[in-house]
């Protein structure tokens, strides 16, 4: 009874260690390998620059704010300066324009007045006449007893040569008027383009004064110097990277799902990183599934002569962890 007792301990001993190795070891084959991808910050300028200082070297730490490269660029300084003098010149013509409409409006003042004061004249002699012929036709008419008659042959070609000056006194301050308002709606809509111009023009030096700030490169993130490709004095072509920086608290983990297995896996669900040569782990996010299958990394194989693929995928991780750039972690499913 005692040897069949212990007969069915020892075999229980035996499932449950069985069962141990089967929860804390995993298949490398089959896991889910990773490793903690560094993010990197490339500095360079889309346009021709001269390296005038470098403030860092490789491997230092930066902090946000703090001084990486200066260049200068010549090209730069005489854009500005156009862009300024063509501002300056559209200003003057726009100021000259203006005088020329003031001087216009003038000229055409002055000569309606000219025009109405000989009109004003000539009103003036009528009116005398008028007057004249007045006194005439009544002195006439009472030596030979026909006043009365006189008064009722109407108005004389005096009054209507009268009527008509009155009348063109109003058409010269009427046409005056319009070729005022025609001038100022004309100068109006010169004035719209002239703004828009200007406009233009200020949006443009303010972009390249932006740039100009632009020509010292400091450090937006918390992180550590890579390569610095280049020396001072330099001459770079556009795009031509200048140096790295790499996050410190690396945050993305890139994985790779074994396409001989099938694993359950969604965008959002939670997952455990833990790293394959020391007790740490952390959770982590799944924030992308990869569409393609990829080749392993080297460092990723188990055997570096036997290829393996499978699907990519990217975890993200809080920014308070303790991995490394580059660290190789595994990746457990939570079920």
């Amino acid at each position: 009874m005692v040897k069949k007792s212990i007969f069915i301990i020892f075999w229980f001993c035996i499932v449950l260690v069985l069962l141990m190795f089967s929860f804390l070891f995993q298949d490398k084959n089959t896991a889910i390998v990773a490793q903690v991808e560094p993010m990197k910050k490339a500095i360079s300028y889309h346009r021709a620059v001269k390296i005038k200082e470098i403030f860092v070297i490789p491997g230092q730490t930066v902090m946000p704010g703090d001084m990486l490269v200066k260049v200068e660029r010549p090209d730069l300084i005489l854009d500005v300066e156009r862009k300024n003098n063509d501002l300056e010149r559209l200003n003057l013509g726009h100021q000259l324009k203006e005088k020329k409409l003031t001087e216009r409006a003038n000229r055409s003042r002055v000569g309606k007045e000219a025009q109405i004061r000989k009109i004003d004249g000539e009103i003036a002699q009528l009116n005398v006449i008028i007057d004249n012929n007045k006194e005439l036709t009544q002195q006439f008419g009472n030596l030979t007893g026909f006043s009365d008659t006189i008064r009722q042959l109407g108005p004389s070609y005096y009054k209507i040569e009268l009527d008509i000056l009155n009348r063109e006194i109003e058409f010269i301050s009427r046409q005056h008027e319009l070729e005022v308002r025609s001038e100022q709606r004309f100068f109006e809509e010169e004035t719209k383009s002239y703004k828009i111009l200007v406009g233009e023009l200020e949006n443009e030096i303010a972009a390249l004064l932006e740039e100009e700030k632009q020509l010292v490169k400091r450090a937006e993130i918390h992180g550590t110097i890579g390569n610095v490709n280049v020396q001072t004095g330099e001459l770079l072509s556009p795009y031509t990277t200048i140096l790295s920086i790499y996050e410190s608290k690396p945050t993305i983990i890139k994985a790779f799902m074994n396409e001989g297995f099938k694993y359950s896996m969604e965008v959002g669900k939670s997952v455990e990183v833990e790293s394959t040569n020391r007790k740490y782990s952390i959770e982590g996010k799944v924030s992308e599934i990869g569409a393609r299958i990829v080749e392993y990394p080297n460092r990723l194989k188990t055997n570096q002569n036997i290829p393996m693929w499978g699907q990519e995928l990217f975890i993200k991780i809080p920014e308070d962890n303790k991995f490394l750039n580059g660290e190789r972690v595994f990746v457990i499913i939570k079920e």
